[in-house]
C-alpha cells in the first residue's frame, strides 16, 4: 500500500522529528540507570540523575534548547560520569560485576550518542545535502547499533548474521548495501536515521526467533531502501494513520517502548521531504509481519 497520508507538524513536533535519534538514546540512558540505581540500592545520586536525563530528553521538543544541548553533548556525559562515579564509590561497588557490565554498556551508548549528536550538526549546516558513505564503513556502524541493541537486552536474545546460527532465541539479520561503484552509496544526511528506526522498530516488533531482512541499493536514478520482518504486522485498515505523529496500531499499544514512537512517521516526513514515495505492506496481524519500502529519486551530481 502506497502511503498518501498529508502530515502536518508543529514547530514542537518537527523538533522531536529531528532529534528523535537522540530521544531514543536518551531514553535507553535511562533504563541503564535504572539498572545501575537497582544494583547500587538505589542512591539519591542515581533517582537525581535519572530525572536529569529525563528533563534533558524532554528538552529537545524546544529548537532553541535542542540545538545547544546536540553540541555540548561532551559536558553532558562528563557531568553523568562524574555523578554516576559518586555514587558507586559510596556503596563501595566500584569492582562488582553488575556494575562493570552497566558501566560498560553506558560507554557504549554513550559513544552512540555522541555520533548522533554530531549527525545532527552536521546535517543543521546543510540539511537537503547527499552524503557518500563508504559501504564497509557504513555496514560497520549498523553492526555496532545490532550489538548495542543485544546488550541492552541483558542476555534476553542475541542478534546473528548467519542462517546456521538461527535459533529460537535468536534473531536473525540480513542487511545488504549495494550501489554503482560498489564501494561508496551517496544519501540525504537524514536517512541514516530512517535506517536505524526502520531495523529498530522491525526488531521491536518481532519475537526473538525472527527474521528481519533489509537493503538499501543506489542505482544513480533512485534511492531504494526496504525493511522487512517477521513481527506482529499492522491492521491493514490502520497502515495509513501509522504515519501520523504519535500513533501506533492498535495492536502493539499495550506494549512498552523506549523510543520516541516516531520512526515512520520520520521515515514517511524524509521520503516526502526528498520528493520520494514510501509503501507499507502488512497482509494481517499475526505473523506475517510488515514490509516497509522507501523510493527517492538521486539528483544526477549525487549518483552512486
Amino acid at each position: 500500500m502506497e502511503i498518501t497520508a498529508d502530515l502536518h507538524f508543529s514547530v514542537e513536533e518537527t523538533t522531536l522529528l529531528d532529534m528523535h535519534s537522540v530521544i531514543n538514546v536518551m531514553n535507553v540512558i535511562i533504563f541503564e540507570v535504572m539498572n545501575l540505581s537497582e544494583t547500587l540500592n538505589d542512591p539519591t545520586e542515581l533517582s537525581e540523575l535519572q530525572d536529569m536525563v529525563a528533563d534533558a530528553a524532554d528538552s529537545l521538543r524546544d529548537p532553541e534548547i535542542a540545538e545547544q544541548q546536540v553540541r555540548s553533548v561532551a559536558t553532558f556525559i562528563t557531568d553523568f560520569e562524574k555523578t554516576v562515579g559518586a555514587a558507586i564509590s559510596s556503596q563501595n561497588m566500584s569492582g562488582h560485576p553488575a556494575v562493570t557490565a552497566s558501566l560498560e554498556n553506558i560507554r557504549t551508548i554513550f559513544d552512540i550518542l555522541q555520533l548522533r549528536a554530531e549527525e545532527i550538526v552536521a546535517r543543521h549546516r546543510s540539511p537537503t545535502a547527499w552524503v557518500d558513505h563508504d559501504i564497509a564503513k557504513l555496514q560497520s556502524n549498523f553492526m555496532n547499533v545490532f550489538q548495542a541493541i543485544e546488550r541492552n537486552s541483558k542476555g534476553g536474545y542475541r542478534i546473528v548474521y548467519n542462517l546456521a546460527e538461527h535459533e529460537e532465541e535468536n534473531y536473525l539479520v540480513n542487511f545488504d548495501i549495494t550501489s554503482q561503484n560498489g564501494s561508496t552509496v551517496s544519501m540525504p544526511a537524514v536517512f541514516q536515521d530512517v535506517m536505524r528506526d526502520l531495523l529498530a522498530n522491525a526488531r521491536k516488533y518481532t519475537a526473538p526467533g525472527g527474521t528481519i531482512t533489509a537493503g538499501l541499493f543506489n542505482s544513480g536514478a533512485e534511492l531504494r531502501y526496504v525493511v522487512s520482518d517477521t513481527g506482529v504486522g499492522i491492521p491493514p485498515e490502520e497502515i495509513q494513520d501509522t504515519v501520523q505523529f504519535g500513533v501506533r496500531g492498535s495492536n502493539v499499544q499495550h506494549r512498552p517502548t523506549r523510543g520516541g514512537g516516531f520512526g515512520l512517521t520520520k521515515a514517511y516526513h524524509v521520503a516526502k521531504t526528498f520528493g520520494g514515495r514510501m509503501w507499507i505492506e502488512s497482509p494481517a496481524v499475526g505473523t506475517v509481519g510488515t514490509r516497509v519500502e522507501i523510493r527517492i529519486p538521486v539528483p544526477p551530481a549525487t549518483a552512486s
